[in-house]
């Protein structure tokens, strides 16, 4: 469980969010220190330079006594806090003030030339700076009119003891924010990627119990997520379909496919055992080819209807007239409605053009004009009738025969479906679910209606062109 905990997803993505967000924060805090660090920087360095360039001003202005009057009068605590010293042309340290938090200078005193040709003491002062070797300073200096040179200088310490502070502020906060920020990436995370688990639970479930009915809870919202989801429940609405339709198949295969089979192989017995007869044999072999057409066009009719349910079936879309479609159906079964003595009428406008498989289409008229033929009675009326419309083609196909009871007509739709009206009619079943399938495989549909003769009127629609 916890190997299972480590690997998720979830954990890892918290653990990226955490880590950029930590990253962010160091970034953020490192620009905004250093950005202090400078400011302050500028800040000692522009003090020291301001004084320095004030207290080289006071030299020029009334020499050595003016500048020590001049530092000795402000008592500012800023001032206080500064470094002066005047150094010679040859280096050595006229004067300086030291901080209190200095090192005290050490006093020497040394015989130098009084200009008249004698010597006199003087107070050298020996100043060692600063007290802590690695304190940084910002250091000033103004070179004087007579070579001498003023030093103005101030610890750094106080800006350290300001930023000490903000490192320590910024590592508690910065702790306390990581800990919080991963617990809160944590949770996004685990709640965002719930539509991922529930994803392999439903997966682990069709494959270990079979149920091809289980479907992920869909979240709300048109996030990617919640998108991904509805599409797969749509492909496995479109699976479910696939395996229904295949068992469905399998079964009326199994269940068409035995009475041909079997009538089959009764008449190959029939040929072995009727003493060689060359009349009978061949009888029985024409028989049997009988049969095969019949099995294969079973075969064929099975395929394509479970292909046109299963949204498979390989349409060739072309430009095309429902009239002169309807016409040419119309004639292949003339000759069979002249022997029924049946009238077969067109009522057809000069063009229904709409885009379509022609084979496909033909064929579903086919079904519909010779369903129409097989139950209209002698001197009854079949009318094959289409029109058009600015949006779908319709070709309707009534005839004058025993109609078809309301209760029946959703179930005439289904495979091997046979009306009380039909058993005594000899075919197989599937001609008007194959119509159906075509005409929904082209976005139409097809229905059942009673005929202004009292007998059907089965309609196709299909969308025009």
């Amino acid at each position: 469980m916890l190997s299972e905990f480590r690997k998720s997803l979830a954990i890892r993505l918290a653990a990226l969010y955490t880590a950029a967000f930590a990253a962010g924060a160091c970034l953020l805090f490192g620009l905004l220190y250093y950005t202090l660090a400078r400011s302050l920087e500028r800040r000692d360095r522009a003090a020291v330079e301001q004084r320095a360039e004030a207290y080289a001003a006071a030299y020029e202005q009334g020499g050595a006594f003016l500048l020590r009057a001049r530092i000795s009068a402000d008592s500012s605590p800023e001032v206080r806090s500064l470094f002066v010293r005047l150094l010679g042309p040859d280096g050595v340290t006229v004067f300086a003030t030291v901080p209190a938090d200095w090192v005290a200078p050490e006093e020497e005193r040394r015989l130098v030339p009084d200009g008249w040709g004698g010597w006199r003491t003087q107070e050298i002062h020996s100043v060692r700076i600063p007290r802590d070797a690695a304190r940084d300073l910002a250091v000033a200096s103004r070179v004087l009119s007579d070579g001498r040179l003023i030093q103005v200088a101030r610890s750094t310490d106080s800006r350290a003891v300001l930023l000490a502070p903000l490192r320590t502020a910024f590592a508690a906060v910065g702790a306390t924010a990581l800990v919080l920020s991963l617990a809160a990436a944590t949770l996004l995370a685990w709640r965002a990627t719930r539509p991922l688990r529930q994803v392999a639970a439903t997966a682990r479930r069709i494959i270990e119990q079979d149920d091809f009915t289980a479907r992920i809870p869909a979240p709300a919202g048109s996030g990617e997520l919640a998108v991904l989801v509805r599409q797969l429940n749509a492909l496995l609405d479109r699976n479910a379909t696939h395996v229904r339709v295949l068992r469905e198949t399998l079964d009326n295969l199994a269940h068409d496919l035995r009475t041909p089979l079997t009538r089959l192989r009764g008449t190959a017995e029939l040929a072995l055992s009727d003493g060689g007869d060359p009349a009978e044999a061949r009888s029985a072999l024409a028989a049997c080819v009988d049969e095969s057409d019949h099995v294969l066009h079973l075969l064929e009719t099975l395929l394509d209807v479970s292909a046109a349910e299963a949204g498979v079936l390989s349409l060739r879309r072309e430009p095309m007239d429902m009239s002169a479609l309807a016409r040419r159906a119309a004639d292949l079964y003339r000759e069979v409605a002249e022997q029924k003595d049946i009238r077969l009428r067109l009522e057809l406008p000069p063009t229904a053009p709409m885009q379509g498989d022609r084979i496909r289409i033909g064929q579903a008229l086919s079904n519909l004009v010779d369903n129409a033929l097989k139950y209209t009675p002698e001197h009854g009326e079949v009318v094959v009738a289409t029109a058009a419309t600015p949006t779908a083609v319709t070709v309707t196909v009534s005839d004058s025969g025993p109609g078809v009871p309301e209760a029946e007509r959703p179930a005439i739709w289904r495979r091997l479906y046979r009306g009380d009206a039909s058993r005594s009619q000899r075919g197989l079943g599937l001609g008007l679910t194959l119509v159906r399938a075509v005409a929904e495989a082209h976005g139409g549909t097809a229905s059942v209606a009673a005929s202004a003769s009292g007998g059907a009127a089965f309609q196709l629609r299909f969308p025009a062109a």
